[in-house]
């Protein structure tokens, strides 16, 4: 990932926020003629200071194969995103609009894990704020068994992170107050998230 020294993201702990917000993201691993890709949900979580990424795939999906022969793999994540016209900025037509957004990319090799601490791992992210949390320890245990065994899990440690958050930070304050402006104004949530991201780093 290019990321200008204004936009890096050095701290591992905004890394685990942004996959915590936004955790629906991209498994890529190198393979023949073309990479493998699948769109999936994941976690992440610090352990002695090292990041980890945990999913599982379909036992049919291709990446099944990949999790066991440990193929190095990159996973990338995409948070809040927006168009930034020029006309917002105080000298419009010395400049051209921009996208702001936050993403991050993990490298490391994938391992395979274990389904059902996975599957609950997932499911106490997903289900944590329902009134009437799906509960999998519910399940009828030979119905259990067999939907573990139509999936494989993994685990990836990040041993490189490439994460970046550009958010008008090379703008004057002026301008990255106009476009939070403009931002929080729209009727696109994902509009008004990326004000708030912008809103946060002026803050800092």
């Amino acid at each position: 990932m290019y990321i200008p020294p204004d936009f890096e993201v050095a701290d591992s702990a905004a890394v685990v926020t942004l996959i915590d917000r936004f955790p629906f993201g991209l498994l890529v691993t190198n393979e023949e003629p073309y990479p493998r890709l699948t769109h999936l949900p994941m976690i992440a979580e610090l352990r002695n200071g090292k990041l980890w990424v945990l999913g599982h795939v379909a036992r049919a999906n291709g990446h099944a194969q990949s999790i066991g022969n440990q193929c190095p793999a990159t996973i990338a994540f995409q948070g809040a995103h927006a168009y930034v016209s020029a006309s917002w900025y105080e000298e419009p037509y010395v400049t051209v609009p921009t996208w702001n957004y936050t993403a991050a990319q993990l490298c490391g090799t994938l391992q395979e894990g274990d389904a059902w601490d996975v599957l609950m791992r997932l499911t106490a992210k997903f289900e944590r704020e329902r009134a009437d949390a799906w509960d999998p320890r519910r399940l009828e245990t030979d119905f259990r068994e067999k939907q573990l065994r139509g999936i494989v899990a993994f685990e990836l440690r990040a041993e490189r992170i490439y994460a970046k958050a550009k958010l008008s930070q090379n703008r004057s304050d002026a301008d990255r107050i106009r476009v939070i402006q403009q931002l929080s104004e729209s009727a696109d949530a994902l509009d008004r998230e990326c004000a708030e991201d912008m809103r946060r780093s002026l803050d800092r």
